[in-house]
């Protein structure tokens, strides 16, 4: 009888090591958290008007950064900040001017705010439309360095992202030439030491400026994010680690189309999905509805009820940005309105 105490205690055991396994897989397979559709939520229209959409950019809790082209005679940027994200001051007009957009991109100083850099990339209003970075010192926008780029020249607005610190920080601009494809540029340039290399993607064309952004999701295996609006009017995509290497993924083009740049960016939240797309359009033709798309399957964009087209309209292309910081966990996203005055507007976007 002693064989069939130990079978039973034998069969008792693997019963339990059974339960606990499966328990552990099902607490694995664990379905993420479900998000209805995006939708519009606090939104504010700014005395300020411009001549092309707006730049957005998260810095420190809660302060955000806009930038635009204005639409006085002179066509010169602005700069204004944020302490919600939605309410601006301390804005400057720069003596630099551009006929369209700016871009901007933020350096951690490792101090906190209201310390760090701005940089900030425009194309310039010379003959051939040259294009520039300039370095801005918060608080205070105070001007510590400023590169013409020389020989390089675009038809629109250019990108810019920045990675690491302030003593040894990473810069990358993206635009597309003026060759008659208009083939995407990346330029990388380091601040200490000061360097800078250049890589052409040929065969990689753009209707529009390119949009560039970190993607600070926990699940990015490359830092750097870049989507365009191709030839064929459809958003594609693709991440890279330096700049010069870039892989395009099996999903990229998407389906969606639009006349101008998409905005697509990548961040680490527990409150929200991670990966977001923002482009001017509805699925028709030349279309100025604002869609707004998540996804958490990144890098495909196949999540049901993910999209939504807003009751908004903009002149060219919107602008989506996150802050990470503090315990808001707010999606931005800004645009130039389709009234008389192009006034700017920016607005919540919740799910």
């Amino acid at each position: 009888m002693l064989w069939r105490r130990f079978a039973m205690t034998g069969l008792a055991l693997g019963a339990a090591l059974l339960t606990l396994i499966s328990a552990s897989s099902l607490a694995h397979a664990a379905p993420s958290a479900t998000y209805g559709p995006p939708k519009e939520g606090t939104k504010v229209v700014l005395a300020d008007t411009s001549i092309d959409g707006p730049a957005i950019m998260a810095t420190y809790a809660p302060e955000t950064v806009l930038a635009w082209t204005g639409t006085d005679s002179g066509r010169h940027i602005n700069l204004m900040t944020s302490s919600d994200g939605l309410h601006y001051g301390n804005k400057i007009t720069l003596p630099e001017s551009s006929l369209w957009r700016p871009a901007i991109a933020f350096i951690d100083s490792g101090r906190g705010a209201p310390y760090g850099t701005i940089v900030l990339a425009w194309t310039g209003t010379d003959a051939k439309h040259t294009l520039n970075i300039e370095f801005l010192k918060m608080p205070g926008y105070s001007v510590v360095q400023k590169v013409t780029l020389w020989g390089e020249w675009s038809f629109t607005a250019p990108a810019i992202s920045s990675i690491n610190g302030d003593v040894n920080s990473d810069i990358y601009l993206s635009w597309a030439g003026t060759d008659p494809a208009h083939t995407l540029n990346v330029i990388h340039r380091t601040t200490n030491p000061e360097t800078q290399s250049k890589h052409i993607l040929w065969g990689w064309s753009s209707v529009s400026r390119p949009n560039l952004d970190k993607d600070l999701s926990s699940s990015a295996v490359k830092p750097l994010l870049m989507s365009w609006t191709g030839v064929n009017h459809r958003i594609y995509f693709a991440s890279s680690s330096d700049g010069a290497i870039w892989s395009e993924p099996s999903a990229s083009p998407l389906t969606y189309q639009s006349v101008w740049a998409p905005s697509m960016i990548g961040f680490h939240s527990t409150a929200l999905p991670t990966h977001w797309l923002a482009w001017t359009g509805d699925g028709s033709a030349g279309s100025r509805r604002i869609t707004v798309k998540y996804t958490q399957n990144f890098p495909t964009w196949s999540d049901a009820g993910s999209q939504t087209t807003l009751s908004e309209w903009a002149i060219s292309s919107p602008e989506l940005t996150y802050n990470s910081y503090g315990t808001e966990n707010t999606l931005l996203l800004a645009w130039t309105g389709t009234d008389d005055a192009h006034h700017l507007n920016v607005a919540t976007i919740t799910v």
